[in-house]
């Protein structure tokens, strides 16, 4: 039993790992309001992960409510740039997916939901470092 639970958890841990990753990369080259805002995401990630392997379905609601309230933080304008809009977008429907399967206690479809939280916020991480590659060289 434990190993089908850990087995599955492997890639969301994997994910939250870069994602840590991705924030310090992105983290270096913003404004310090922003900066605070992508740390408060990623804290609100990691309850998010603990609320969802443990089935806590109201925690998983909350965290993932407030993880959509940092698109209305003013830290998040930068990100309202139009290169920005779609990863926001993504983001948006992503936490909107995962607090939709907490209404509906569905581990599998929240595990999902999660996984594309992660991978919206990597692949935007991802656009804003090669973007600051390309504009240093």
């Amino acid at each position: 039993m434990l190993g089908r639970i850990f087995g599955w958890m492997r890639w969301p841990v994997a994910a939250m790992l870069i994602g840590l990753w991705s924030v310090s990369l992105l983290a270096q080259g913003l404004p310090t309001q922003s900066k605070h805002v992508m740390q408060r995401k990623l804290e609100a990630s990691e309850r998010l992960l603990a609320a969802l392997v443990t089935s806590d379905w109201r925690a998983l609601d909350r965290h993932g409510r407030a993880l959509k309230a940092l698109t209305d933080d003013p830290g998040w304008d930068q990100l309202r740039l139009p290169e920005f809009q779609k990863h926001t977008a993504a983001f948006a429907r992503s936490t909107d997916a995962v607090i939709e399967s907490a209404g509906r206690r569905d581990q599998h479809e929240a595990l999902a939901a999660y996984n594309g939280l992660v991978a919206s916020c990597v692949e935007c991480h991802r656009y804003v470092s090669r973007a600051r590659i390309v504009k240093t060289k």
